[in-house]
């Protein structure tokens, strides 16, 4: 017997991991946020944090099966998967070399992370969901 899966908790997922990548394409890395005496984070990685976090905690408390939360986290994590294909700069800027540029290992951990991704996928692809 199969499990129903509700689309509405992997929309909202997919939203809110949209939102999450806007975060990396759309804040610049020099803005700061000053909370006075001497605190001063970075609004970049603040933003992160509070983004993934939402994201983890939104799948923690809103737990229709466990079959939709694993294809909501699958649906998540190949957005965020094909965001850093097509965003990451993987070439080297003129004047760095290898040794100070992690293009190579991004890449590399890149592609593990795309088997990783075909994996999980050929479980929901395997006809055992309703």
């Amino acid at each position: 017997m199969g499990t129903t899966i509700h689309f509405r908790t992997i929309v909202w997922g997919a939203i809110l991991t949209l939102l999450y990548i806007c975060t990396f394409l759309f804040i610049k890395s020099t803005l700061v946020v000053e909370f006075g005496g001497g605190i001063n984070v970075n609004l970049k990685l603040m933003t992160t944090v509070i983004g993934l976090l939402v994201i983890v905690f939104y799948h923690i408390f809103d737990r229709p099966s466990a079959q939709t939360t694993k294809l909501s986290l699958t649906t998540d994590l190949t957005m965020v998967w094909l965001a850093l294909i097509l965003f990451y700069p993987f070439n080297p800027p003129v004047g760095s070399t290898s040794i100070t540029y992690p293009g190579g290992a991004v890449g590399f951990f890149t592609l593990l992370g795309g088997l990783g991704l075909c994996i999980l996928w050929v479980h929901f692809f395997a006809d055992e969901i309703v």
